[in-house]
């Protein structure tokens, strides 16, 4: 009778639930879960809750039917899939309308506990007709906590005939005690192939034409959903009347082709910001989506990173045509280039949709993104400044001025560390009507200010210490930061020393080039300069002199005897360490005999 008021519908179906699985074999991915599913049916080892867990439009729902109408189906196949053609099978294959002892609930709109109460009184009740009373709860995890405490108890010791399925894409939402009393299924994400393949088939069926490529592109907006790429599988048929090409659907979704992101990002690395700008002015004006711009722009990005990174196009998820593409641009980028602009255009994606102004936000975005080409690693940077520390540098122009750093050519007793760095102020002059590559010191010492006499310094080296830390403050803030409270001296064997607190003596340690070219270009000569830790300083007032041993040699002194005489052997280091550090007493040898 019901069939005869409420008959199927005999108009156009769409082909997500038209072409549904209606055997568990029939369904794409998934084989892991529905083996299981039918060895239990087959061996009676039916639990009696279920809970299917995974993305959207994986098959969740249709495994449930499924399993529901195996477990009522009168002519069940021996391999455990209904047969489809009895009247229980029927019923459930038909959205579940008529059948008596199949619930199909959505627990979105049934979320109460009023709706979980009038469940309950269900389950009271045994099958009116079939063999299971089956409650199939769809996205279980909008259940509010109320209903499932309520349901908890019946969960977990339900009549023999009662079979719970539940559905959910957000498991980490359902509570544990829930989760302990059911069999859990995890559904994975369809590949493009998986998709892709589905589609070719149903395509045939349907007598629709359509071209690999229109095919890939479906399952890849697909997003691991078959539900999704049947809907716009559907959407495309429409528009090309039943002759798919990737040619019609560029123009249906509004794409831009990947050789436009190829142009977006060869401009960025020619820094033509400009044509940059002129270029995306074009494609607004072909009605391109912003935010799908964006997206692909993202896409080009990642897969550049992962070409870049890999050596390999192969991880990406592309046409064939497209990897080859991305092959030929492993070159061009580096990875730290391409790493920084993903991180700017997630930082964009994030604000776009807040934004107010999303063109403009698009634009400066492209013009920013040319900042970060020939982007260099750190490290780099500081083995650069290592070179032209040393005077070694040799990064494409002349240097005609040069800061030597002397290593520490002793070994101070009390572990005084000292530094000696030489700063040279030569530069050859250059012939009339030639124009020579500037350097980085060279253009520093370019019209100098007016050096300070020192030996009339010499009596008050704090004072000019001061001008000559105002000049870093102006430069270097940082370094200004660490070396405000230090104090600039003279030994009595006239060594220019830079008294540091011995917290920061590290941090001061790493700019010792740099400080000491302050120094020398502020007393317009070459100096010598030490640095040492303030607990350990020997004031020139103290009435206490260096040792020999303990000064600095010059940084001309050759390897041999000179250099030699000025370190300390090991036993003597081991010496001073026992008597210092571990309180030892020295013994003389005679009278231990």
């Amino acid at each position: 009778m019901a069939e005869e008021l409420f008959p199927e519908h005999d108009g156009f179906l769409v082909t997500a639930r038209k072409w549904r699985p209606g055997q568990f074999d029939d369904v794409t991915s998934q084989e892991f879960i529905t083996k299981t599913l039918r060895n239990a049916i087959k061996n009676n080892r039916i639990s009696h809750a279920y809970l299917f867990s995974g993305p959207r439009g994986v098959g969740k729902t249709t495994v449930a039917r499924l399993l529901a109408k195996s477990l009522n189906c009168t002519d069940r196949q021996p391999n455990g899939e209904p047969c489809n053609k009895c009247d229980s099978c029927r019923e459930i294959t038909n959205d579940n309308r008529n059948h008596p002892d199949v619930f199909e609930i959505d627990g979105a709109s049934n979320r109460n506990i009023e709706d979980v109460r009038e469940l309950k009184e269900k389950v009271k009740y045994g099958p009116v007709r079939s063999k299971y009373k089956i409650f199939i709860i769809d996205e279980v995890h909008m259940l509010t906590g109320a209903s499932f405490n309520a349901l908890l108890k019946t969960l977990e010791e339900p009549p023999p005939y009662v079979v719970f399925i539940f559905a959910t894409t957000s498991p980490e939402k359902v509570p544990l005690t829930i989760l302990g009393r059911c069999q859990k299924f995890d559904f994975k994400r369809l590949t493009i192939d998986e998709i892709s393949s589905r589609l070719k088939f149903i395509a045939g069926e349907e007598k629709i034409k359509v071209d690999n490529e229109s095919l890939f592109f479906i399952a890849k907006k697909g997003d691991g959903s078959m539900r999704d790429a049947q809907g716009l599988f559907d959407m495309s048929a429409a528009y090309c009347d039943n002759d798919i090409s990737f040619e019609k659907l560029k123009s249906f979704f509004n794409l831009a082709q990947s050789d436009v992101y190829f142009t977006i990002s060869d401009l960025v690395k020619i820094k033509d910001a400009k044509g940059l700008l002129n270029y995306f002015d074009s494609l607004m004006d072909k009605g391109y989506d912003m935010q799908i711009f964006l997206d692909g722009l993202t896409e080009h990005y990642r897969n550049l990173l992962i070409v870049c990174s890999t050596g390999s196009a192969e991880l990406i998820i592309e046409s064939e045509s497209v990897k080859q593409k991305y092959s030929e641009n492993i070159s061009k980028f580096t990875q730290l280039e391409i790493i920084n602009s993903l991180k700017l255009i997630l930082q964009t994606e994030y604000t776009f949709k807040y934004s107010s102004n999303q063109r403009t936000l698009i634009e400066a975005l492209l013009v920013e993104l040319i900042k970060f080409t020939d982007t260099r690693d750190i490290s780099q940077i500081l083995e650069e400044l290592k070179e032209l520390g040393s005077g070694s540098y040799t990064g494409g122009s002349k240097n005609t001025g040069t800061i030597q750093s002397a290593s520490r050519v002793s070994t101070p007793l009390k572990n005084e560390t000292k530094v000696q760095v030489t700063y040279e102020q030569s530069a050859p002059k250059q012939a009339a009507g030639k124009t020579e590559p500037v350097s980085i010191l060279q253009a520093v010492n370019e019209n100098p200010a007016p050096a300070v006499n020192f030996e009339s310094a010499e009596g008050d080296l704090n004072t000019h210490w001061l001008s000559i830390k105002d000049q870093i403050k102006t430069e270097r803030k940082w370094v200004y930061s660490i070396i405000k409270d230090t104090t600039f001296e003279q030994d009595e064997k006239r060594n220019l020393l830079i008294r540091v607190d011995d917290t920061s003596f590290e941090l001061i340690d790493g700019y010792r080039d740099y400080l000491a070219g302050k120094i020398s270009k502020y007393f317009g000569q070459s100096l010598s300069v030490g640095l040492v830790k303030s607990s350990e300083f020997i004031s020139s007032h103290s009435g206490t002199h260096y040792e020999e041993s303990e000064t600095h040699q010059p940084e001309e002194f050759e390897a041999g005897e000179s250099r030699k005489a000025a370190q300390p052997d090991n036993f003597d280091k081991i010496r001073s360490i026992l008597i210092k550090d571990f309180h030892g007493k020295e013994i003389n040898t005679k009278d231990i005999n």
